[in-house]
């Protein structure tokens, strides 16, 4: 980025720790650019600053109350900004990776949208590239067509160059025309880029349409969480809900692959287990059934050429009114802590999976777990346990994960959540997200 004219940054953050490492890393990554950034604790005072500086662009916290419940929050200072420039550019920031929030962010007029989710300055400092790429390719071209035409102009006036400086001189605008043209792709193949990201982030939009509702789950299982942690925009990992009469089922599920592969069979898996359990009650038979279905859609058969994508899944079937569970598994388990126990009981799956390589007539083993009112259990894919982080950048482990659940028994369901997010969080410190994350919890 090369930008001659001083280009002014917001930055409205209440955590000021936050706010003053972003103002570093931009100014680490865009030295050479004359950047100035300011920071503001509150929506009220970038306002107040605002008139008078008319930045190019702000960078805005999604929630700005932490320290002042009353604080304007970020949709509401988003809105001011486009009503006084709407030239502004504004990129919104988040700790929650929810569709709705950035929904309304694209809504109010937000140009993009990143989560806080250890990624950040990285992803924060590309928007800001391609935010002003723009003006940057209009400012170079623009001085280098100046300076071809005073060379052009200077050639004339003294009369004393040869040919051959003037081969050379015309050569040299070539290049910079081709130049200009060699960038201009760069940000077509940049736009494309773009709206292959828009693409997948639509059918993020679909994909979380076919989830199950939180708030039905919620309002069946009141104690209960479901931390969803995709890897990627989209999914592998789904979780399915489903209450008759007599009895709730809860599923989560783990297909081959993630992003948009995982994301297609995530899709089929929901489909053809609505259908196992539309037409089935019993844990076992559902989960033939499933793995039937599954096998159909996709056309497997022993053949070398024919696919042999498939899911992991743990399917529990819960009887409120006696406090029983019924579960069968396709190598995922599920973990019980009853009241007032330090030990996790582990049930495990039958060793095979839902699809691929699994026979039609593949049996899978159910279990009825008769449980009292304090009880937990847990059922999970596998990314939660297999994160790399830490000190020594290794995996977490099924081993650690069951000590983490063990420890916190003593808080509700919903604060559960928030630890194992936050728990994950500084495990990885900054590493790449290796696998979805998918981990729910019910206390009866």
């Amino acid at each position: 980025m090369n930008i001659q004219e001083q280009i002014n940054i917001f930055i409205v953050d209440d955590n000021k720790i936050f706010s003053m490492t972003l103002k570093a890393s931009i100014e680490n990554a865009f030295e050479n650019v004359p950047i100035k950034v300011h920071l503001f604790e509150t929506g009220e005072n970038c306002m107040d600053k605002f008139l008078q500086v008319i930045p190019e662009l702000v960078i805005l916290d999604y929630s700005l109350n932490s320290e002042s419940p009353d604080a304007v929050d970020g949709l509401r200072v988003l809105s001011k900004i486009k009503k006084y420039n709407v030239e502004t550019s504004v990129i919104m920031l988040t700790s929650n990776d929810h569709i709705e929030i950035a929904l309304k962010s694209f809504h109010h007029g937000a140009a993009d949208y990143v989560v806080k989710n250890g990624n950040q300055f990285k992803k924060i400092n590309g928007c800001i590239s391609k935010i002003f790429a723009n003006k940057v390719l209009t400012t170079q071209n623009t001085e280098k067509a100046k300076q071809a035409i005073e060379q052009l102009i200077a050639t004339k006036e003294r009369g004393i160059q040869k040919k051959e400086n003037e081969k050379r001189e015309a050569a040299s605008i070539l290049v910079n025309i081709q130049i200009a043209e060699v960038e201009k792709s760069k940000l077509a193949a940049e736009e494309k880029n773009k709206n292959i990201t828009d693409s997948i982030n639509y059918a993020k939009r679909i994909q979380q349409a076919k989830l199950p509702k939180k708030e039905e789950i919620f309002a069946s299982l009141p104690d209960c969480f479901i931390l969803f942690k995709p890897k990627d925009i989209v999914s592998g990992d789904f979780y399915f809900f489903h209450k008759t009469k007599k009895e709730i089922y809860i599923v989560v599920a783990d297909c081959t692959g993630h992003g948009v592969p995982g994301a297609f069979m995530s899709m089929i898996g929901s489909e053809k287990l609505h259908d196992a359990v539309t037409h089935n009650s019993g844990t076992s038979e559902i989960l033939k059934h499933l793995n039937i279905g599954l096998k159909n859609s996709l056309h497997q058969t022993e053949s070398s050429d024919s696919t042999k994508d498939g899911m992991d899944i743990a399917l529990c079937s819960v009887d409120l009114e006696n406090c029983v569970v019924k579960y069968a598994g396709a190598n995922r388990p599920i973990w019980i802590i009853r009241k007032g126990f330090t030990i996790v009981e582990e049930i495990k799956a039958t060793k095979k999976a839902i699809g691929g390589y699994t026979e039609d007539n593949q049996h899978f083993e159910s279990h009825e777990i008769k449980l009292q009112p304090g009880d937990t259990f847990y059922i999970s894919t596998d990314g939660y346990a297999d994160q790399f982080g830490g000190q020594l950048g290794k995996k977490l482990m099924t081993k650690k994960f069951k000590e983490i659940l063990i420890g916190i028994q003593g808080k509700p369901m919903c604060e559960q959540e928030i630890y194992l997010d936050s728990f994950i969080e500084d495990w990885k410190a900054g590493a790449e997200q290796v696998d979805d994350i998918l981990v729910i919890g019910v206390r009866l």
